[in-house]
């Protein structure tokens, strides 16, 4: 980052060793930047969020969901208001319930003393809180490993294309487009799935997974399995698939002759422990599931929802295909690629066979290449350096490959989902947001070694890819706003003009202008 006595590369968090007193300044100097900085992104965002008007506390669509969970909670109940549900209420046995996770509602907590929670609009400062957590997460990834970098790669042009990109691109720019309900519990699993993430990069880059290390990623999956289900089993996996490794290599000494010794590691602290707060947590959520549905492994029955019993079709493609089916991955993955399952879904004969499979598809259509194409393309030569050309070894290369196959998880769920849904974007964020950082780190080591001519290209290329994702985040963040039945019809009527191909959102019966799609 280099702002302070010409250090040149980031030292938020190892400085240079040049005097005690110089070292204190740069570190103090450094401190106070970050400080600024993440002061300015959050009133950026709650800009962007709330419309231009910088109110944090202020009404949002079902914004008394969470804080109905809370009350309900604290009486030892797994019910909600239905006048705070809406047309969103799970109805079993003559009982109201939502399907959201409980983790944005016991955040309240925190505001109990302050307010009446009953009455409070906490959405907006729920989630703003939320943005800027993953948002400072995501930097101090990039960080760790820029610092990781030998010191002729560590190129401050290249670190300040990356946090421009970080901090006003990608699925954490264009889902401010309101605070509903939605959002809430989407950016709490991102900002725990990129606490997870700098956990593990923190391993790889620095001295190896330890046992608190293990034990709070095994925490940090347990919450996102109780905010967000699909974030959850993706980080749990992960988490499973790390503490088996370790104790592989931990009590399987000699794999060719013995296997591993099961008692030995389930009696080594490193293993028994995560494991036992993934059982604890994954019990959480089974009492959750089973108060909600009568059933611990189900996170929503929707034969019980309110706006699927509206719509029989709905119903019908969650009998014949159910909730989670693998025969529609290239369609989710089509979709959120380039949209244009979209563009189809009133086109006959594609029409048909969408509508039979689909349970909706939302607006607006648009591909990642428009608002994080440096993301995609670096995410791309993170995975082929990881697979297929490693340029790192050992306890490095298992670590971020094992972490990255947990990440897959929640891609191959939502690409095999019933809905799909533009907001669902957000749950590629840690598997993106991994992988594009171990491409970051080859195209720095390989940019220090081309010469002058080549870097000055990759220079260009890399800062134009960072505009087009600005560019096109903030268009999409319009997009959104003019799309979205949460935001105020007067914002919608004011943006319209910037994006009169949105006219559906207007018309009565388009299925957009009323409740979203899940």
């Amino acid at each position: 980052m280099g702002m302070c006595d010409g250090i040149e590369h980031n030292e938020m968090f190892s400085l240079p060793t040049v005097s005690l007193a110089s070292g204190f300044r740069v570190r103090a100097c450094t401190y106070s930047f970050f400080a600024v900085l993440i002061i300015v992104i959050a009133v950026y965002y709650l800009f962007l969020l709330s419309n231009g008007t910088l109110q944090i506390i202020a009404p949002e669509a079902m914004d008394k969901v969470f804080n109905s969970m809370l009350e309900h909670l604290l009486r030892g109940e797994f019910t909600v208001d239905r006048e705070a549900i809406g047309f969103e209420a799970f109805t079993r046995d003559g009982e109201t319930y939502a399907y959201f996770g409980v983790f944005p509602a016991l955040l309240r907590l925190l505001a109990m003393p302050f307010t009446d929670i009953a009455q409070a609009s906490l959405a907006r400062l729920s989630c703003v809180t939320a943005v800027v957590v993953f948002v400072i997460l995501q930097l101090r990834m990039l960080l760790i490993v820029h610092d990781s970098l030998p010191a002729g790669s560590r190129m401050p042009a290249y670190l300040a294309v990356m946090v421009a990109a970080t901090i006003l691109s990608g699925p954490q720019l264009y889902i401010l487009g309101s605070a509903a309900i939605y959002h809430e519990a989407i950016l709490w699993s991102a900002a725990l799935a990129a606490a997870f993430n700098l956990v593990v990069l923190r391993a790889a880059f620095g001295g190896g997974l330890r046992t608190r290390d293990l034990a709070t990623l095994a925490a940090l999956a347990g919450l996102a399995l109780i905010t967000r289900p699909s974030i959850g089993a993706a980080l749990y996996l992960g988490t499973v698939l790390l503490v088996g490794w370790l104790a592989w290599r931990r009590h399987g000494a000699d794999r060719r002759e013995r296997p591993l010794n099961l008692s030995a590691a389930l009696g080594d602290a490193s293993v028994a422990l995560p494991f036992a707060i993934l059982g604890l947590m994954a019990a959480v959520a089974g009492t959750i599931n089973f108060a909600r549905w009568g059933n611990p492994f189900v996170f929503a029955d929707f034969n019980d929802y309110f706006w699927f019993q509206q719509h029989p079709e709905f119903i019908a493609v969650l009998h014949n295909y159910g909730e989670f089916n693998l025969g529609r991955i290239w369609i989710g993955a089509l979709y959120y690629a380039t949209g244009i399952p979209y563009f189809l879904k009133t086109v006959q004969p594609f029409a048909g066979f969408l509508a039979s499979r689909v349970a909706g598809v939302e607006a607006p259509p648009f591909t990642p290449l428009l608002t994080n194409p440096l993301t995609v393309l670096l995410a791309a030569i993170g995975i082929y350096r990881l697979w297929w050309k490693p340029d790192l070894t050992g306890e490095r290369l298992a670590i971020l490959r094992l972490a990255l196959v947990g990440n897959a998880l929640a891609v191959f769920l939502v690409f095999a989902a019933m809905m799909l849904v533009m907001r669902y974007r957000f749950d590629f964020a840690p598997f993106m947001t991994l992988a594009s950082l171990v491409g970051y780190r080859s195209v720095a080591i390989a940019a220090a070694g081309a010469g002058p001519q080549r870097c000055r290209q990759l220079r260009i290329i890399v800062a134009g890819l960072c505009i087009v994702g600005i560019l096109g985040s903030h268009y999409v963040l319009l997009v959104h706003k003019v799309w979205s039945f949460a935001v105020p019809i007067e914002v919608r009527l004011a943006l319209f003009p910037f994006a009169p191909f949105a006219r559906p959102a207007f018309q009565p019966g388009s299925g957009i202008a009323g409740p979203p799609a899940r």
